[in-house]
C-alpha cells in the first residue's frame, strides 16, 4: 500500500513536471509574441486609489485607453478582491464597510447608441450601487445624476435624480398646489447607510453638507406659477430639519462652516433678467433667531460691483470669517444692433500690461473675475481685501490670523513678456489696525504664510536664498544664510535665475523650516538666519532624501514622530524608503533596490498600513499593501495578468564620455532575447535629461508625441536615450554633443547596424533633431514633432495656449540663447536650422497640428515649405483641430501606426505606405487611411 502511493506521488510529480515544462514552453511561445497596435487598449493604468480610515477596504479603478472602467474593492482581512463592471465614479465610507459608484452602459453599447444618432440627452443615465463589503450585499438605484459622500463622518450617502410624483418625506416645505410645478423636477435623496432608510426631498435646486459635522443645506424650489424658493437645515443625526428662508426667486452658493453651525448663501428677491444679477448675501448662525440680510451692511462695498455667485463662499478654520467675492459690472451688448453694424476690431496697445493674445485666453475667466471679501461674524466688519491693483490675496492661519498677504502684479506683467513670470509686490494687511504695509517689491516666488502664521515666506531667485517676513518683528529674515549648503538649483542651465529645491513644512508652532538642498533636509531657524541643522546625510553618497507626506490633514511636521523619507541615488538611480528620527538623527532604511518607488504613498488614517508601488522596466507598480517596514509587502492588484503574453525586452544605464571628455548618461532598451552578435536597428530619443527614469515601467500605449518604449523593442529595435546638458547659448551644438558621441560610443560596442539609425523627438526634441539633420548624414530616417526651425520667426511669435510672447523662451528659458535678438542676431541665425537645410540627406516625417499653443504651426510648415523647395523627401501630418500633440484617442493611434510604418520602411525593409508614396487629398481626409 506504501509502495503504491509512493509510486503513485512519483507519477503526479513526473506528470505535473511534464506539465509545467508544457506549460512554460507554451509560456515562453506567448511570450515571444509580438504587438501590433491593438495591444494600446489592452493595458490598464490603476486610478481613484482609496483607503478606509482603519484599512478594512481599499478601493481602485482599472481603467484602459478605450473600454470600461472597472471597479476592484479589496478586503485586506480576507486578501480578496471583488470587481465590477462599467463603473464611473467612485466613493468609499470611511467606515469600511460601504463602497458607491456609479456605473452605466458598456462602451460598446454606448457606442452603439451613437452610432445610431442618439441624442446626448437621450443617452441612458447612470445608476449607482451601494454595496456592504461586509454582508456582500447591494443595492442599485437607477436614473442618478450625480452623488457624493463626507470623508470625515460615516452613514450618509446623498444622490441627485430626475423623478416625478415621489412622496417628500422630509419635514421642508411641500409644494401641494394641483398647477403645473414650474420647479426643476430634480430630487435629492439622502441615504442612511447604517439603516438602509432614504429621506426624499423634491425640487432641490442646490446643497452643500457640512464638513465635519452630519448638517445639510438644502435650497428647494416651492413655487406655483412661479418658482420660488426657500432654504433649509437638515441635522442628519436626529433628522430634524428647519426652514431657514422662504419666497426667494433664487438661492445659489450654499456654505456651511465646518461644524454646520453658520449658514451663508446668495438670494435674488425678484425676478431679475440682467446679465449680471443684485444677488444679496444671507447669514443664518446658531444664535441668529432670523436670517439675516447681511450685504446690507456691506457699505463700502463699490458702487460699480455687485456680490458674485462665480466665487464659492467659504469659512476660516474656527469659522469666526467668512469669505465671499465681488466682481465689477461687467459692459453688456446692445442686442438691438445687427450683425451688420457690429464692428470687432482688435486694439494692441503698446503700453497694455498684457497682450491682447493674454487677454483673450483668459476672457472666459475675466468675465467671472472676483475679487475677495472678509465679513467678520463677531465684529460685523467687512475687510475687502483684494481690487483691481492687488488681486491676489493669501491667506494666513487658514484664514483666522491676524495677517493677510497682498499681492501688487500689475506693474509688472508687461516685462512677463520678456521675463516669462511677473514680479509682484508684498504688502501686509493687518486687520485690527486696518492699515497695509509694503514689505518688499519686485519679487518672485509664491509667498505663502507658515502654518502657524508668524511668517511669510518665499524663494527669491535674485539671492538664491529663502526670504521671511517675521509678522510680529516687521523685519524680512532669511533662512539658512551662509550655511555649508546651497539651496538652489546646481543644475540650472537655464539663462533664467535658478530655483529653489523647496521647502518640505515647518515644525509645529513655526519654530523652524525644513528646507531641501540637492541631496538633505535641513532645520532653519528663521528667529536665527545663520543657524542650520542638516537632518540628512546625502551628498557624500549622491543621496536625494525626500520626505513623504502621508498626513494631509496636518500642515506641519511632527518632530516626535519618525519622518518617512524617499531616496534617490543620483548615481546607480536606484530608489529606496528609509525612516528619520529627527530626535536621534539616527535614519533606517526601509526597502530599496534597482526599482523605483512612488512617492505618492497613502497611508490609512488610523493604522500604520501603507499603500505604494515599486516598478522596474518590466515590473508594473502594483499596488503593495505594507506596515512601516514596507519590505513584507501585500500584492493588492494585479493589473495586467496580459504582460506575460508578449516579449519584453530589457534596460540598462549607459554611460559613455562625450565630445567635452565629459562622463555623459542615457538609457540603453534592448529587444526580448537580446544577441550581443547580431545587428539591430537604432531609434536615438530624447529631450533634455530623461536617466533618472531608467527604473520605470512603461506600458505599451499610443503616446501623443514619442516612440512607446515598450512597443519598439518588442519589434526588434534598440533605443537610445543620452542625457543632455547645456551651456548658454548653443543648444543645437550641446545635444550634437550629448548625442553624436553617444551614437559613436554605441557603435562600438558591434550590435548597432550603422546603417539602420533613426532619429526621434518632440517639441524641444523636434528642434534638436531639426538641427542634428544639418550636420550629419549618418541617419537613415527621423520623425521631428513640432520642431521650431527658424528662432529669428519664433522669437516674436505667440504661445497660443497662454497668449504669452515667445520672447521669454529664447531669453530667459529652454532654447537657452540668454539675449534678445538685437543682442545678438548672429545667435539666433546660427542655432536655426532653417539656414543650413540645404545640407539635410535623411528622410524627415514632421508631426505638427493646426491648433498648437505652444509652438506656432508655422515652424512645422517653414521646414515642410523649405524641405519641399529643396527637393528633400519629407512628409508632414497635421491632425486638424489638435494642440501641440494629438489627443484624441484616434489621432494618437493613428499617428502610431504611421510612425511604425516609416521607421519599419526605412530600418526594416518594410513595405512603402500608400500614405508615404502619395500623401491623401482634402476629398481623402477621414475617408481613406491609405495604410
Amino acid at each position: 500500500m506504501i509502495i503504491k502511493f509512493v509510486f503513485n506521488k512519483y507519477i503526479l510529480k513526473f506528470t505535473s513536471l511534464i506539465l509545467f515544462l508544457i506549460l512554460s514552453i507554451s509560456s515562453q511561445s506567448q511570450a515571444l509574441k509580438k504587438m501590433n497596435p491593438s495591444v494600446f487598449s489592452e493595458w490598464n493604468k490603476i486610478k481613484n486609489i482609496k483607503i478606509s480610515d482603519s484599512a478594512e477596504i481599499i478601493i481602485y479603478t482599472l481603467e484602459r485607453e478605450i473600454g470600461d472602467k472597472k471597479l476592484a474593492v479589496y478586503q485586506t482581512e480576507t486578501d480578496t478582491s471583488i470587481f465590477f463592471d462599467r463603473v464611473n465614479k467612485t466613493q468609499i465610507d470611511i467606515s469600511g464597510n460601504i463602497v458607491m459608484f456609479s456605473h452605466g452602459l458598456s462602451y460598446d453599447s454606448t457606442r452603439v447608441l451613437k452610432r445610431k444618432k442618439t441624442p446626448k440627452d437621450k443617452l441612458p443615465i447612470d445608476s449607482l450601487t451601494v454595496y456592504n463589503v461586509k454582508t456582500r450585499q447591494k443595492a442599485t438605484i437607477s436614473d442618478v445624476k450625480d452623488f457624493s459622500v463626507p470623508t470625515k463622518y460615516s452613514g450618509y450617502c446623498f444622490y441627485t435624480k430626475k423623478l416625478e410624483n415621489i412622496p417628500d418625506t422630509s419635514n421642508a416645505i411641500k409644494n401641494n398646489s394641483k398647477k403645473k410645478d414650474p420647479c426643476d423636477q430634480t430630487a435629492l435623496i439622502i441615504v442612511h447607510l447604517k439603516t438602509g432608510k432614504e429621506d426624499t426631498l423634491r425640487n432641490v435646486k442646490e446643497y452643500h453638507y457640512a464638513e465635519d459635522a452630519p448638517v445639510l443645506a438644502f435650497s428647494q424650489c416651492t413655487g406655483d406659477s412661479l418658482a420660488n424658493y426657500s432654504v433649509s437645515i437638515i441635522k442628519l443625526d436626529s433628522d430634524s430639519t428647519f426652514l431657514v428662508a422662504r419666497n426667494l426667486y433664487e438661492a445659489i452658493n450654499l456654505s456651511l462652516d465646518s461644524k454646520g453651525e453658520k449658514l451663508a448663501y446668495l438670494g435674488l428677491e425678484q425676478k431679475n433678467i440682467i446679465l449680471q444679477k443684485p444677488y444679496n448675501l444671507y447669514l443664518k448662525t446658531k444664535s441668529m433667531v432670523e436670517v439675516e440680510k447681511i450685504s446690507e451692511m456691506f457699505l463700502s462695498k463699490p458702487n460699480n460691483h455687485t456680490i458674485s455667485p462665480d466665487k464659492k463662499i467659504t469659512w476660516s478654520e474656527s469659522s469666526r470669517r467668512m469669505f465671499f467675492g465681488i466682481s465689477p459690472l461687467r459692459l453688456e451688448k446692445d442686442t438691438t444692433k445687427l450683425e451688420d453694424e457690429i464692428v470687432n476690431v482688435e486694439i494692441w496697445h503698446h503700453d497694455s500690461p498684457r497682450l491682447y493674445t493674454q487677454m483673450e485666453t483668459t476672457l472666459e475667466e475675466d468675465k467671472k473675475k472676483t475679487y475677495l471679501v472678509m465679513y467678520d461674524t463677531e465684529s460685523l466688519q467687512f475687510d475687502q481685501l483684494e481690487n483691481e491693483d492687488m488681486d491676489r490675496s493669501v491667506l494666513s492661519k487658514k484664514g483666522d490670523g491676524k495677517y493677510f498677504l497682498l499681492m501688487k502684479a500689475k506693474p509688472y506683467q508687461k516685462a512677463a513678456t520678456w521675463n516669462g513670470e511677473s514680479l509682484k509686490d508684498l504688502i501686509v494687511f493687518d486687520t485690527e489696525s486696518k492699515t497695509t504695509n509694503l514689505i518688499s517689491s519686485a519679487e518672485s516666488g509664491n509667498p505663502r504664510f507658515s502654518p502657524g502664521g508668524r511668517y511669510i515666506y518665499w524663494w527669491s531667485r535674485p539671492d538664491s536664498i529663502w526670504k521671511t517676513f517675521d509678522t510680529e518683528k516687521s523685519i524680512i529674515g532669511y533662512l539658512g544664510l551662509w550655511s555649508i549648503s546651497k539651496f538652489h538649483d546646481e543644475e540650472n542651465d537655464v539663462p533664467a535665475l535658478a530655483d529653489g529645491y523647496g521647502l518640505a513644512g515647518w515644525l509645529k508652532n513655526d519654530e523652524a523650516a525644513i528646507v531641501y538642498d540637492r541631496y538633505d533636509l535641513w532645520k532653519l531657524n528663521p528667529q536665527d538666519a545663520f543657524s542650520y541643522v542638516s537632518l540628512t546625510n546625502g551628498r557624500p553618497t549622491n543621496t536625494v532624501n525626500r520626505w513623504i507626506d502621508t498626513d494631509p490633514d496636518d500642515d506641519t511636521i511632527d518632530d516626535k514622530q519618525s519622518l518617512l523619507l524617499h531616496q534617490f541615488n543620483e548615481t546607480t538611480r536606484t530608489e529606496s524608503y528609509a525612516w528619520l528620527d529627527m530626535t536621534s538623527g539616527q535614519i533606517n532604511k526601509s526597502l530599496g533596490g534597482e526599482f523605483s518607488l512612488t512617492q505618492n504613498v497613502l497611508k490609512s488614517k488610523k493604522t500604520n498600513l501603507y499603500i505604494f508601488t515599486k516598478e522596474d522596466f518590466s515590473t508594473f507598480p502594483d499596488l503593495q499593501l505594507s506596515n512601516t517596514d514596507f519590505k513584507n509587502s501585500v500584492r493588492v492588484s494585479d493589473a495586467n495578468p496580459q504582460q506575460k503574453d508578449y516579449g519584453w525586452g530589457s534596460n540598462k544605464l549607459f554611460s559613455w564620455t562625450n565630445y567635452r571628455g565629459q562622463k555623459n548618461d542615457g538609457m540603453l532598451f534592448y529587444p526580448p532575447d537580446f544577441d550581443p552578435e547580431k545587428k539591430y536597428p537604432l531609434i536615438v530619443n530624447f529631450y533634455e535629461r530623461s536617466s533618472e527614469s531608467i527604473f520605470k515601467y512603461r506600458a505599451p500605449e499610443a503616446h501623443r508625441s514619442t516612440i512607446n518604449y515598450t512597443y519598439y523593442t518588442n519589434q526588434g529595435f534598440i533605443i537610445f536615450n543620452p542625457d543632455i546638458k547645456y551651456l548658454t547659448g548653443q543648444p543645437g551644438e550641446d545635444c550634437f554633443n550629448a548625442v553624436e558621441s553617444g551614437v559613436d560610443a554605441l557603435l562600438k560596442l558591434g550590435y548597432i547596424d550603422p546603417n539602420r539609425m533613426a532619429l526621434q523627438g518632440h517639441s524641444w526634441g523636434g528642434y534638436q533633431i531639426a538641427y542634428l539633420l544639418t550636420k550629419t548624414g549618418r541617419y537613415t530616417c527621423a520623425e521631428a514633432g513640432a520642431p521650431v526651425v527658424n528662432m529669428v520667426s519664433a522669437y516674436g511669435g505667440i504661445r497660443w495656449e497662454s497668449g504669452m510672447s515667445r520672447m521669454f523662451q529664447y531669453e530667459k528659458a529652454q532654447s537657452r540663447l540668454g539675449a534678445t535678438l538685437w543682442e545678438n542676431k548672429d545667435l539666433y541665425h546660427k542655432n536655426s536650422p532653417i539656414y543650413d537645410l540645404p545640407k539635410v540627406t535623411t528622410p524627415v516625417l514632421i508631426l505638427h497640428n493646426d491648433e498648437d499653443g505652444a509652438v506656432p504651426w508655422y515652424q512645422g510648415i517653414e521646414y515642410y515649405m523649405a524641405l519641399r523647395r529643396l527637393g528633400k523627401p519629407a512628409w508632414m501630418l497635421n491632425y486638424n483641430g489638435e494642440p501641440h500633440w494629438p489627443v484624441k484617442w484616434q489621432n494618437r493611434l493613428d499617428f502610431n501606426i504611421r510612425l511604425e510604418q516609416f521607421f519599419k520602411h526605412y530600418l526594416m525593409d518594410g513595405p512603402l505606405p500608400l500614405w508615404m508614396k502619395e500623401g491623401n487629398t482634402p476629398l481623402e481626409k477621414g475617408i481613406l487611411d491609405k495604410y
